[in-house]
């Protein structure tokens, strides 16, 4: 074989490295992407639930002033505190869905099977109690 020819098969499968790495990185950055668009979802789901909680608390304060004004003999306060419930009753609703889809965007932290400790993602051993831990055990 000549020299040029080791060059050109040599220079070949530097392409065909080339083209694997590209594709590698190529999912890598897609995966990369996903993942940033999930913490940007994730997070801008715990605000809205932060918004809600803050609405739930305005809601009872109210709730429990007409319930006052109510009680101290001012009329015209049943109809205002039945709409005031009602509107707590579908927030509540709404709190519970949000809580529900955020925990399931949420990964589960693994835990120990042995020492019930919380471990890092990823890892073979326990760094509490040093058992082996396959992925199947953390879950």
């Amino acid at each position: 074989m000549s020299f040029i020819q080791k060059i050109a098969d040599s220079a070949k499968q530097l392409s065909i490295r080339a083209r694997d790495f590209g594709g590698m990185a190529g999912d890598k950055a897609k995966d990369l992407t996903k993942k940033s668009s999930d913490l940007l979802e994730l997070t801008r789901m715990k605000h809205e639930l932060r918004k809600m909680e803050k609405e739930m608390e305005n809601n009872l304060a109210g709730i429990g002033a007409l319930y006052y004004q109510q009680q101290s003999g001012k009329d015209n306060v049943e109809e205002e505190m039945q709409r005031l419930l009602a509107t707590t009753r579908e927030l509540e609703q709404e709190m519970k869905e949000l809580e529900a889809e955020i925990a399931a965007m949420q990964p589960e932290q693994p835990f120990c099977p042995d020492c019930r400790k919380e471990l890092p993602a990823g890892g073979n051993f326990c760094s509490y109690c040093g058992k082996q831990i396959s992925s199947k055990q953390t879950q």
